[in-house]
């Protein structure tokens, strides 16, 4: 049976319950915005490869969409209108998260293989080896114009220089801190985060962990007002962290967030894997639901060309195109 490797297992509707009633109570800057469904123009393009399992997802330099099939071990490209050609993985292994490089190329990581890797915009695949069997996690393109990515299971965060070539590694001060989803910071650091707290690292390899205490902290992305955005993924919360730590938390019209990035448009746009529908919030907080797309199980979501919002069905084995 097919599962999503980055999905955990939901808690009961009422822990759930118990947990938001417990960070509302904790949390004195928390602010809720309505939701307000709405139809936004949507178009699905189906995936050749059967069960591929699409995770994550990113805008490359070439002006495609290109995204992970976990599944398949593939790399997809999916053009404008919505073309797709899939690159296979020499070696196989699983395929997790996907960014777009300063060099112009794509960076992805792998399973448990030790290596991260790089494929052109012409499909041409590379990889750098930073151990045996090391499993790389997330990755983004640091504000220094390096490639960073998390080891969750070693408790650290990596730095690949793209002039000298070299892997540094660092450890998260926090035992078992479990490393997970990293971005870029507005602030010219790397934000990530853990079990219970948003970390921060420059690019120095200084760490600084704010927020104890959080529940299910997950996905996270710069934001277009400074601060940092991330969903805590079971809790039904979108939170925003200011670079000197202070937080503020929305609550979403639904729980099991899967992602969450900056759209063309300047808000922040969150993926409801469980309720097939993707939410658009604005840097005050406002939510405005999609209309239901049946059997999508939006999971990684992307800013497009041209205005567009680009999400993937997990379930559903399509790549869709928003417009909003």
């Amino acid at each position: 049976m097919r599962h999503h490797s980055r999905i955990r297992v939901p808690a009961p509707l009422a822990l759930v319950c118990v947990a938001a009633s417990f960070i509302m109570a904790s949390h004195p800057a928390l602010a809720a915005g309505p939701a307000h469904d709405q139809q936004f123009r949507i178009r699905s393009f189906l995936i050749p490869t059967v069960a591929a399992d699409p995770a994550r997802i990113a805008l490359g330099a070439d002006g495609n969409m290109w995204f992970t099939e976990s599944n398949a071990s593939k790399i997809g490209r999916v053009t404008p209108r919505g073309v797709i050609t899939e690159f296979p993985i020499p070696g196989g292994a699983s395929l997790r998260d996907i960014t777009a490089g300063p060099d112009g190329a794509l960076w992805f990581t792998k399973g448990a293989v030790g290596t991260i890797g790089r494929i052109t915009p012409g499909g041409k695949i590379t990889e750098a080896r930073f151990g045996q069997s090391n499993a790389a996690d997330s990755i983004a393109a640091g504000p220094d114009a390096n490639i960073w990515f998390t080891e969750t299971l070693a408790n650290k965060v990596w730095r690949f220089d793209l002039t000298t070539r070299v892997f540094t590694d660092f450890t998260i001060p926090t035992p078992d801190s479990s490393p997970l989803e990293i971005t870029g910071g507005p602030d010219g650091n790397l934000w990530f985060t853990e079990t219970d707290r948003i970390g921060r690292i420059t690019p120095e390899g200084a760490v600084t962990a704010f927020g104890a205490g959080l529940e299910h902290p997950f996905a996270i992305t710069g934001g277009p007002d400074g601060n940092v955005w991330f969903v805590q993924q079971f809790e039904g919360m979108i939170g925003r962290v200011a670079p000197d730590g202070q937080f503020t938390f929305f609550v979403a019209p639904k729980n099991t967030l899967e992602d969450i990035a900056l759209g063309p448009d300047g808000n922040l746009w969150v993926t409801e894997f469980a309720y097939n529908m993707v939410l658009r919030v604005t840097p005050d907080g406002v939510m405005t639901e999609s209309q239901l797309v049946q059997g999508s199980s939006p999971s990684g979501i992307s800013a497009g060309p041209r205005g567009t919002v680009w999400f993937l069905g997990f379930f559903g084995n399509r790549v869709y195109r928003l417009i909003p």
